[in-house]
Protein backbone atom coordinates (compact mmCIF):
# COMPACT_ATOMS: atom_id res chain seq x y z
CA UNK A 1 0.00 0.00 0.00
CA UNK A 2 3.46 2.64 0.47
CA UNK A 3 3.14 2.50 -3.11
CA UNK A 4 -0.22 4.16 -3.23
CA UNK A 5 -0.70 7.69 -4.12
CA UNK A 6 -2.79 9.17 -1.66
CA UNK A 7 -4.81 11.54 -3.16
CA UNK A 8 -5.67 8.62 -5.98
CA UNK A 9 -6.04 5.79 -2.37
CA UNK A 10 -10.28 6.50 -2.14
CA UNK A 11 -11.01 6.25 -5.81
CA UNK A 12 -12.00 2.28 -4.97
CA UNK A 13 -14.10 0.99 -2.85
CA UNK A 14 -12.18 0.71 0.80
CA UNK A 15 -12.57 -1.68 3.30
CA UNK A 16 -11.50 -0.33 7.31
CA UNK A 17 -8.45 -2.41 7.78
CA UNK A 18 -7.11 -0.97 4.36
CA UNK A 19 -8.14 2.15 5.47
CA UNK A 20 -6.18 1.94 8.67
CA UNK A 21 -3.54 0.38 7.53
CA UNK A 22 -2.83 3.28 4.89
CA UNK A 23 -3.44 6.20 7.13
CA UNK A 24 -2.50 5.13 11.01
CA UNK A 25 0.66 4.10 10.63
CA UNK A 26 1.69 7.49 9.18
CA UNK A 27 0.54 9.24 12.44
CA UNK A 28 2.04 6.74 14.53
CA UNK A 29 5.13 7.89 14.07
CA UNK A 30 4.43 11.75 14.14
CA UNK A 31 2.58 10.88 17.19
CA UNK A 32 5.62 9.66 19.14
CA UNK A 33 7.88 12.12 17.92
CA UNK A 34 5.51 14.96 19.28
CA UNK A 35 4.80 13.06 22.34
CA UNK A 36 8.14 12.11 23.28
CA UNK A 37 10.26 15.07 21.87
CA UNK A 38 7.78 17.63 21.58
CA UNK A 39 6.38 18.60 25.16
CA UNK A 40 7.88 21.43 26.48
CA UNK A 41 6.18 21.59 30.23
CA UNK A 42 6.52 17.28 30.10
CA UNK A 43 8.65 14.95 30.39
CA UNK A 44 7.79 11.62 28.99
CA UNK A 45 9.40 8.11 28.48
CA UNK A 46 6.87 6.57 27.70
CA UNK A 47 4.19 6.29 25.39
CA UNK A 48 1.36 3.65 24.53
CA UNK A 49 -0.26 2.60 21.46
CA UNK A 50 -3.60 0.35 21.88
CA UNK A 51 -4.96 -1.13 19.16
CA UNK A 52 -8.76 -2.83 19.59
CA UNK A 53 -9.52 -3.71 16.19
CA UNK A 54 -5.89 -5.32 15.68
CA UNK A 55 -6.73 -7.88 12.99
CA UNK A 56 -4.27 -10.76 12.61
CA UNK A 57 -0.82 -9.22 11.85
CA UNK A 58 -1.06 -10.24 8.16
CA UNK A 59 -3.06 -10.07 4.70
CA UNK A 60 -3.77 -13.17 3.24
CA UNK A 61 -1.22 -12.50 0.91
CA UNK A 62 1.25 -12.56 3.69
CA UNK A 63 1.51 -8.44 3.57
CA UNK A 64 1.82 -6.62 6.82
CA UNK A 65 -1.38 -5.00 8.67
CA UNK A 66 -1.63 -2.67 10.69
CA UNK A 67 0.00 -4.57 14.20
CA UNK A 68 2.88 -5.34 12.37
CA UNK A 69 3.16 -2.57 10.41
CA UNK A 70 3.80 -0.77 14.32
CA UNK A 71 6.13 -3.24 15.25
CA UNK A 72 8.03 -2.74 11.89
CA UNK A 73 8.05 0.76 13.18
CA UNK A 74 8.84 0.25 16.80
CA UNK A 75 12.13 -2.23 15.25
CA UNK A 76 13.38 0.00 12.41
CA UNK A 77 13.92 3.03 15.15
CA UNK A 78 16.05 1.31 17.50
CA UNK A 79 18.98 2.79 18.54
CA UNK A 80 17.64 6.51 16.56
CA UNK A 81 17.65 9.89 18.34
CA UNK A 82 13.52 8.50 18.49
CA UNK A 83 13.59 4.96 19.89
CA UNK A 84 10.67 3.73 19.83
CA UNK A 85 11.90 0.63 21.21
CA UNK A 86 12.85 1.91 24.21
CA UNK A 87 9.48 3.89 25.09
CA UNK A 88 6.42 2.29 23.25
CA UNK A 89 4.53 -0.37 24.90
CA UNK A 90 1.92 -1.92 22.61
CA UNK A 91 -1.71 -3.52 23.28
CA UNK A 92 -3.42 -5.58 20.88
CA UNK A 93 -7.40 -6.98 20.74
CA UNK A 94 -10.08 -7.77 18.22
CA UNK A 95 -13.75 -9.20 19.33
CA UNK A 96 -12.42 -12.54 17.93
CA UNK A 97 -10.78 -15.40 19.54
CA UNK A 98 -9.23 -16.79 16.11
CA UNK A 99 -8.12 -13.65 15.21
CA UNK A 100 -6.18 -13.36 18.25
CA UNK A 101 -4.86 -16.46 18.07
CA UNK A 102 -3.24 -16.11 14.65
CA UNK A 103 -2.27 -12.36 15.39
CA UNK A 104 -0.44 -13.60 18.36
CA UNK A 105 1.46 -16.51 16.30
CA UNK A 106 1.80 -13.94 13.58
CA UNK A 107 3.92 -11.53 16.28
CA UNK A 108 5.66 -13.91 17.70
CA UNK A 109 7.36 -15.35 14.40
CA UNK A 110 8.72 -11.87 13.18
CA UNK A 111 12.31 -11.97 13.05
CA UNK A 112 12.83 -9.60 15.81
CA UNK A 113 10.61 -10.17 18.49
CA UNK A 114 13.27 -11.58 20.76
CA UNK A 115 15.08 -8.18 20.34
CA UNK A 116 11.75 -6.08 21.33
CA UNK A 117 12.11 -4.17 24.49
CA UNK A 118 8.13 -4.50 25.37
CA UNK A 119 6.69 -7.57 24.15
CA UNK A 120 3.12 -6.82 22.55
CA UNK A 121 0.31 -7.56 25.16
CA UNK A 122 -2.75 -9.14 24.38
CA UNK A 123 -5.90 -7.21 25.83
CA UNK A 124 -8.20 -10.43 25.87
CA UNK A 125 -6.28 -12.36 28.75
CA UNK A 126 -7.54 -10.22 32.11
CA UNK A 127 -4.13 -9.67 33.68
CA UNK A 128 -2.94 -7.49 30.11
CA UNK A 129 -6.26 -5.45 30.91
CA UNK A 130 -5.14 -4.62 34.43
CA UNK A 131 -2.20 -3.88 33.60
CA UNK A 132 -3.29 -1.16 30.78
CA UNK A 133 -5.77 -0.18 33.23
CA UNK A 134 -2.34 0.79 35.63
CA UNK A 135 -0.20 2.04 32.98
CA UNK A 136 -3.40 4.39 31.73
CA UNK A 137 -4.11 5.61 35.46
CA UNK A 138 -0.64 6.67 35.80
CA UNK A 139 -0.87 9.32 33.54
CA UNK A 140 1.02 7.55 30.42
CA UNK A 141 -0.30 9.33 27.15
CA UNK A 142 -2.10 6.57 24.71
CA UNK A 143 -3.10 6.48 21.07
CA UNK A 144 -6.00 4.10 20.74
CA UNK A 145 -7.51 2.90 17.37
CA UNK A 146 -10.78 2.42 18.16
CA UNK A 147 -14.27 1.46 16.51
CA UNK A 148 -16.58 3.41 19.28
CA UNK A 149 -19.08 1.52 18.18
CA UNK A 150 -17.98 -2.13 17.99
CA UNK A 151 -17.97 -4.34 20.98
CA UNK A 152 -18.17 -3.38 24.28
CA UNK A 153 -14.80 -3.80 25.68
CA UNK A 154 -13.84 -0.76 22.81
CA UNK A 155 -16.71 0.55 24.37
CA UNK A 156 -15.70 1.10 27.85
CA UNK A 157 -12.28 2.14 27.00
CA UNK A 158 -13.38 4.76 24.93
CA UNK A 159 -15.00 6.16 28.20
CA UNK A 160 -11.72 5.50 30.43
CA UNK A 161 -9.90 7.29 27.48
CA UNK A 162 -11.96 11.06 27.32
CA UNK A 163 -10.93 11.30 31.31
CA UNK A 164 -8.01 11.88 30.82
CA UNK A 165 -5.00 14.24 29.44
CA UNK A 166 -2.95 12.61 26.63
CA UNK A 167 -5.35 10.18 25.63
CA UNK A 168 -5.66 10.58 21.78
CA UNK A 169 -8.55 8.23 19.87
CA UNK A 170 -8.06 7.34 16.24
CA UNK A 171 -11.66 6.16 15.28
CA UNK A 172 -12.90 4.86 12.21
CA UNK A 173 -16.00 3.49 11.39
CA UNK A 174 -19.03 3.18 9.04
CA UNK A 175 -21.56 5.64 9.49
CA UNK A 176 -24.53 2.53 9.84
CA UNK A 177 -22.93 1.77 12.60
CA UNK A 178 -23.32 4.89 14.59
CA UNK A 179 -26.58 4.97 13.38
CA UNK A 180 -27.99 1.60 14.38
CA UNK A 181 -26.13 2.38 17.87
CA UNK A 182 -28.12 5.72 18.72
CA UNK A 183 -31.29 4.50 17.04
CA UNK A 184 -31.78 1.05 18.38
CA UNK A 185 -35.13 0.70 20.84
CA UNK A 186 -33.10 -1.11 23.08
CA UNK A 187 -30.32 1.39 23.59
CA UNK A 188 -26.66 -0.51 24.91
CA UNK A 189 -26.16 0.85 28.65
CA UNK A 190 -22.24 1.88 27.23
CA UNK A 191 -24.10 4.12 24.47
CA UNK A 192 -26.12 6.27 27.21
CA UNK A 193 -22.83 6.53 29.19
CA UNK A 194 -21.15 7.96 26.25
CA UNK A 195 -23.86 9.90 24.92
CA UNK A 196 -26.26 10.72 27.75
CA UNK A 197 -28.86 13.66 27.21
CA UNK A 198 -27.93 14.02 23.09
CA UNK A 199 -29.80 10.46 22.43
CA UNK A 200 -32.74 12.14 23.27
CA UNK A 201 -31.83 15.32 20.90
CA UNK A 202 -31.12 12.80 18.52
CA UNK A 203 -33.97 10.55 18.31
CA UNK A 204 -36.37 13.84 18.63
CA UNK A 205 -34.51 15.47 15.29
CA UNK A 206 -35.21 11.94 13.68
CA UNK A 207 -38.90 12.88 14.44
CA UNK A 208 -38.83 16.59 12.77
CA UNK A 209 -36.10 16.31 10.40
CA UNK A 210 -36.48 13.69 7.34
CA UNK A 211 -33.47 14.72 5.06
CA UNK A 212 -30.52 11.93 5.49
CA UNK A 213 -27.96 14.84 5.08
CA UNK A 214 -28.81 16.63 7.67
CA UNK A 215 -29.52 13.64 10.22
CA UNK A 216 -26.19 12.23 9.53
CA UNK A 217 -24.33 15.40 9.87
CA UNK A 218 -26.67 16.08 13.26
CA UNK A 219 -25.38 12.25 14.69
CA UNK A 220 -21.76 13.23 13.58
CA UNK A 221 -22.01 16.14 15.30
CA UNK A 222 -23.55 15.56 18.61
CA UNK A 223 -20.93 12.67 18.74
CA UNK A 224 -17.95 15.11 18.06
CA UNK A 225 -19.61 17.23 21.05
CA UNK A 226 -19.19 14.94 23.50
CA UNK A 227 -15.02 15.31 23.15
CA UNK A 228 -15.17 19.14 22.26
CA UNK A 229 -17.31 19.72 25.74
CA UNK A 230 -14.35 17.86 27.40
CA UNK A 231 -11.86 20.28 25.87
CA UNK A 232 -10.46 18.08 22.98
CA UNK A 233 -9.58 18.84 19.54
CA UNK A 234 -11.80 17.08 17.36
CA UNK A 235 -10.70 15.56 13.46
CA UNK A 236 -13.29 14.53 11.02
CA UNK A 237 -12.84 13.11 7.32
CA UNK A 238 -15.95 12.11 5.60
CA UNK A 239 -15.16 8.99 3.50
CA UNK A 240 -17.86 8.27 0.55
CA UNK A 241 -18.21 5.55 -1.40
CA UNK A 242 -16.56 5.78 -5.37
CA UNK A 243 -19.25 7.40 -7.38
CA UNK A 244 -22.05 7.92 -4.55
CA UNK A 245 -23.29 10.73 -2.62
CA UNK A 246 -23.23 8.54 0.19
CA UNK A 247 -20.83 7.73 2.91
CA UNK A 248 -19.31 4.85 3.82
CA UNK A 249 -16.73 5.43 6.93
CA UNK A 250 -15.70 8.37 9.05
CA UNK A 251 -12.61 8.92 10.53
CA UNK A 252 -12.26 11.09 13.63
CA UNK A 253 -9.45 12.14 15.50
CA UNK A 254 -9.76 13.47 19.09
CA UNK A 255 -6.66 15.12 21.35
CA UNK A 256 -5.54 17.75 23.40
CA UNK A 257 -2.61 18.28 21.60
CA UNK A 258 -2.68 21.22 18.86
CA UNK A 259 0.23 19.98 17.41
CA UNK A 260 -1.00 16.41 17.25
CA UNK A 261 -4.40 17.80 15.83
CA UNK A 262 -2.12 20.01 13.29
CA UNK A 263 -0.32 16.97 11.73
CA UNK A 264 -3.58 14.62 11.35
CA UNK A 265 -4.74 17.45 9.11
CA UNK A 266 -1.28 17.85 8.11
CA UNK A 267 -1.61 14.26 6.97
CA UNK A 268 -5.23 14.17 5.41
CA UNK A 269 -4.74 17.05 3.31
CA UNK A 270 -2.90 14.26 0.76
CA UNK A 271 -6.21 12.23 0.59
CA UNK A 272 -8.55 15.20 0.57
CA UNK A 273 -10.87 16.47 -2.31
CA UNK A 274 -10.21 20.55 -2.70
CA UNK A 275 -12.78 23.62 -2.90
CA UNK A 276 -12.04 25.34 -6.42
CA UNK A 277 -9.90 27.71 -4.02
CA UNK A 278 -7.86 25.05 -2.77
CA UNK A 279 -9.04 24.70 1.00
CA UNK A 280 -9.69 20.96 1.57
CA UNK A 281 -12.85 19.74 2.10
CA UNK A 282 -11.40 17.11 4.62
CA UNK A 283 -13.63 14.06 2.92
CA UNK A 284 -12.58 11.59 0.09
CA UNK A 285 -15.23 11.24 -3.07
CA UNK A 286 -16.79 14.12 -2.27
CA UNK A 287 -18.42 16.78 -5.22
CA UNK A 288 -16.83 20.64 -4.57
CA UNK A 289 -19.57 22.85 -5.04
CA UNK A 290 -19.19 25.06 -8.49
CA UNK A 291 -18.63 28.31 -7.74
CA UNK A 292 -20.05 30.48 -10.66
CA UNK A 293 -18.41 33.75 -9.49
CA UNK A 294 -15.83 34.05 -6.89
CA UNK A 295 -18.00 36.09 -4.61
CA UNK A 296 -19.99 32.64 -3.99
CA UNK A 297 -17.19 31.59 -2.31
CA UNK A 298 -18.58 33.90 0.76
CA UNK A 299 -21.14 31.35 1.34
CA UNK A 300 -18.85 28.60 2.13
CA UNK A 301 -18.00 27.75 5.58
CA UNK A 302 -14.34 28.01 4.48
CA UNK A 303 -12.62 29.62 1.41
CA UNK A 304 -10.04 31.95 0.78
CA UNK A 305 -12.45 34.43 0.78
CA UNK A 306 -13.61 34.10 4.22
CA UNK A 307 -9.82 33.51 5.27
CA UNK A 308 -9.16 37.15 4.32
CA UNK A 309 -11.62 38.83 5.46
CA UNK A 310 -11.07 37.29 9.19
CA UNK A 311 -7.42 37.89 8.88
CA UNK A 312 -7.66 41.18 8.03
CA UNK A 313 -9.44 41.55 11.41
CA UNK A 314 -6.76 40.51 13.67
CA UNK A 315 -4.16 42.83 13.74
CA UNK A 316 -4.63 42.71 17.15
CA UNK A 317 -3.64 39.00 17.23
CA UNK A 318 -1.09 38.63 14.65
CA UNK A 319 0.93 41.67 14.48
CA UNK A 320 4.51 40.41 14.42
CA UNK A 321 3.74 37.19 14.02
CA UNK A 322 5.16 34.86 11.35
CA UNK A 323 2.50 33.13 8.96
CA UNK A 324 3.40 30.10 10.35
CA UNK A 325 2.95 31.18 13.55
CA UNK A 326 -0.56 32.44 12.69
CA UNK A 327 -1.07 29.15 10.53
CA UNK A 328 -0.83 26.82 13.79
CA UNK A 329 -2.90 29.20 16.01
CA UNK A 330 -5.71 30.04 13.73
CA UNK A 331 -6.51 26.64 11.83
CA UNK A 332 -7.92 24.95 14.59
CA UNK A 333 -11.24 24.02 14.41
CA UNK A 334 -11.23 25.10 10.54
CA UNK A 335 -10.37 23.11 7.28
CA UNK A 336 -7.76 25.55 6.44
CA UNK A 337 -3.83 24.75 5.94
CA UNK A 338 -0.83 26.25 5.96
CA UNK A 339 -0.78 27.06 1.98
CA UNK A 340 -3.77 28.97 2.65
CA UNK A 341 -2.72 31.07 4.58
CA UNK A 342 0.02 32.11 2.53
CA UNK A 343 -1.87 32.80 -0.21
CA UNK A 344 -3.89 34.92 1.92
CA UNK A 345 -1.08 37.18 3.19
CA UNK A 346 -0.21 37.36 -0.41
CA UNK A 347 -3.72 38.86 -0.99
CA UNK A 348 -4.19 41.17 1.82
CA UNK A 349 0.12 42.41 1.36
CA UNK A 350 -1.99 42.74 -2.76
CA UNK A 351 -4.76 45.34 -0.82
CA UNK A 352 -2.42 46.98 1.40
CA UNK A 353 -3.71 45.78 4.67
CA UNK A 354 -0.36 44.11 5.76
CA UNK A 355 3.41 44.77 4.88
CA UNK A 356 5.74 41.07 4.38
CA UNK A 357 8.96 41.46 6.52
CA UNK A 358 12.04 39.35 7.07
CA UNK A 359 13.60 38.82 10.38
CA UNK A 360 15.81 42.00 10.21
CA UNK A 361 12.42 43.97 9.92
CA UNK A 362 12.80 44.81 5.78
CA UNK A 363 10.42 44.76 3.27
CA UNK A 364 10.48 41.15 1.17
CA UNK A 365 8.62 40.36 -2.10
CA UNK A 366 9.18 36.39 -1.82
CA UNK A 367 6.69 35.18 0.58
CA UNK A 368 7.89 32.51 3.04
CA UNK A 369 6.27 31.04 5.69
CA UNK A 370 8.59 32.48 8.00
CA UNK A 371 7.55 36.24 7.25
CA UNK A 372 6.33 38.29 9.72
CA UNK A 373 3.34 40.19 8.94
CA UNK A 374 2.94 43.84 9.97
CA UNK A 375 -0.22 44.85 10.06
CA UNK A 376 -0.58 48.90 8.32
CA UNK A 377 -4.00 49.46 9.89
CA UNK A 378 -5.40 48.03 12.91
CA UNK A 379 -8.92 47.85 12.65
CA UNK A 380 -11.60 48.12 14.96
CA UNK A 381 -12.64 44.70 16.42
CA UNK A 382 -15.96 43.39 15.84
Amino acid sequence: MSTIDPSHFFKRKRNTSEIKSEILNKYFNAWCGILLHGQKKRTIDTVIYIDLYSGQGLYEDGQPSTPIKILNSIYKSKGTFLDLNQCVKTFFNDSQKSIIDKLVLNISNLSYYSELVHKPMILNEVANQNLLANLLNNNHPSLTFIDPFGYSYSQQMLLHSVQRWGSDLFMLFNFNRIRSAVLNSKVDSLMVQIFGERLDLIKEYYKKISNTHKREEFIIEQFEAIFKDKKYLTFKFRINFPDKNQTSHYLIFVSKVRIAYIRIKEIMQRYSDLQEDGVPLFGANQKPLRLLTPEYARLLKFSILNLIKDLSTKAELFNNKTIQGVYEEHNIGTNYIKENYKKAFEELRNQGVVELLDKNRKSIKTITYTCIINYKEWPNQA
